[in-house]
């Protein structure tokens, strides 16, 4: 039984799914390569060289740290941001690579004390250091609460 009322349950009265707009493909051009279909590879792979640029390198790190360093807020977010990493990375990996109780207890732990660095980093981003800088004062202060009471 159909929801919609009078509506035609063999489905007679729909066109084939080809005809809609969004099944249609682009036709080939006379004399040269269709366009690339923006979900395939190549158009990805594209995409992605030109946001990260042709030097994805050294050279190509040191242009951002470069560029960051113009801006101090962005060379905060950027320790922010390796901060955060430093605090839920390793013992969500070791949690990764040997699932037991202990250390998912860590890795949990260690992802919310990672909450400052990331909200921190956040706050740089948005062009606020000195409310990144202020957080990331709370570490300390997150750090000896964690081994009086639970972070959980």
């Amino acid at each position: 039984m159909c929801a919609v009322p009078d509506a035609d349950p063999t489905g007679a009265g729909l066109p084939p799914a080809g005809a809609h707009p969004a099944h249609a493909r682009p036709a080939p051009r006379p004399g040269g390569p269709r366009p690339a279909d923006p979900g395939t590879g190549s158009a990805r792979s594209a995409r992605l060289r030109d946001l990260l640029g042709h030097a994805a390198g050294p050279d190509r790190l040191r242009d951002l740290l470069g560029r960051a360093a113009a801006r101090p807020d962005r060379l905060l977010a950027i320790g922010f941001t390796a901060a955060y990493l430093r605090t839920a990375g390793p013992p969500l990996l070791h949690a990764a690579l040997n699932p037991s109780p202990p250390l998912t207890r860590r890795a949990v732990g260690g992802g919310i004390r990672a909450m400052i660095p990331l909200q921190a980093a956040l706050a740089a981003r948005a062009g606020s250091p000195s409310t990144g800088l202020a957080l990331m004062g709370l570490v300390p202060l997150a750090r000896s609460l964690a081994r009086k009471v639970s972070p959980t």
